[in-house]
């Protein structure tokens, strides 16, 4: 997506998986089940990586959760799904009432109850001008039918409305994590590269409770031990909003996390850049500050101090 080789992601139906969707180009590379797909998106949309848009929206059984349905509709009186829709005509005669159908012969219209011939609308029969339903159980006639889901997996009736709803959504990378993503991807991972040869164990994204009690999200953590001595590197990432400097305020929110964790270098990488006044204060602290622009060759001459 980076590269724009793709453009979003999208659902593709699948009844038989048990999702009844998938993701078939993220399966595969990720070389996951679709069911774990669908949570690494929905981790990243939270994350505010990804945009997500509403695609489509499918329906599951409420008793046993398939999505494997198809739609009935059943008679209002009885519930019978034996119903027909077609011409209503009304014997005036004997009072019967039945579908077209019923009352057709070669000599014309015949009365199925009375056997009588049906020869003048108006005179010995009605026929209103529109299709109704008859229940061929129960012998109801109507305009609409109940509308129903049959489950063809445990065989249960339900109404449209006790259906459980599942939202599925098409996924496109936000533009405002393009510049972090390059960084988190591939010049970030050159430093956690480095400071393992280094002797340093690294961990990225990880959440630590500092000597205040409160828990830091930390870009990158890395520890190294000697003996019974430790020196820990910090490492934030901060994208300027819409494109702009990174100030100075990002800088002491940074200082604040690492002096907490009783880190002994701090490192801030800027995207795009970092304002004059956030330098000033970089260097008050003692932080060193690399810059996006930069980053690919400061990765090689990053030294922690000791």
């Amino acid at each position: 997506m980076l590269e724009g080789a793709i453009e979003e992601i999208k659902p593709m139906l699948d009844p038989a998986s048990k999702t009844a969707f998938r993701y078939l180009n993220v399966d595969d590379i990720l070389e996951t089940r679709s069911e774990d797909t669908v949570e690494i998106l929905e981790k990243l949309a939270d994350e505010g990586i990804f945009d997500k848009r509403f695609y489509d929206k499918l329906l599951a059984c409420p008793k046993c959760k398939s999505f494997q349905l198809r739609p009935s509709t059943q008679c209002l009186k009885c519930s019978s799904a034996n119903i027909t829709r077609g011409k209503v005509i009304e014997h005036y005669a004997c009072g019967y009432v039945g579908l077209e159908r019923e009352f057709e012969t070669k000599k014309g219209y015949v009365c199925p109850k009375c056997k009588k011939e049906l020869k003048l609308i108006g005179t010995d029969y009605r026929s209103p001008d529109i299709a109704l339903y008859k229940c061929e159980n129960c012998g109801e006639i109507f305009n609409d039918p109940v509308e129903s889901w049959h489950c063809l997996d445990c065989l249960e009736y339900f109404r449209k409305n006790e259906a459980i709803e599942t939202k599925v959504y098409s996924y496109r990378l936000n533009e405002g994590k393009r510049d972090w993503l390059r960084i988190q991807l591939r010049p970030k991972r050159k430093i956690e590269e480095y400071l393992t040869k280094e002797g340093y164990s690294v961990q990225s994204s990880i959440k630590i409770r500092g000597s205040s009690g409160t828990e830091h999200e930390i870009d990158t953590f890395a520890l190294k031990k000697s003996g019974i001595f430790e020196h820990r590197i910090v490492i934030g990432i901060s994208t300027g909003a819409g494109g702009k400097e990174v100030g100075p305020e990002d800088v002491l929110k940074l200082f604040a996390k690492a002096y907490d964790v009783g880190a002994h270098d701090i490192i801030l990488i800027a995207i795009p850049k970092l304002s004059e006044e956030g330098k000033h204060f970089a260097q008050y602290y003692r932080i060193r500050t690399l810059e996006a622009e930069d980053l690919e060759k400061a990765v090689e001459q990053l030294k922690p101090s000791s």
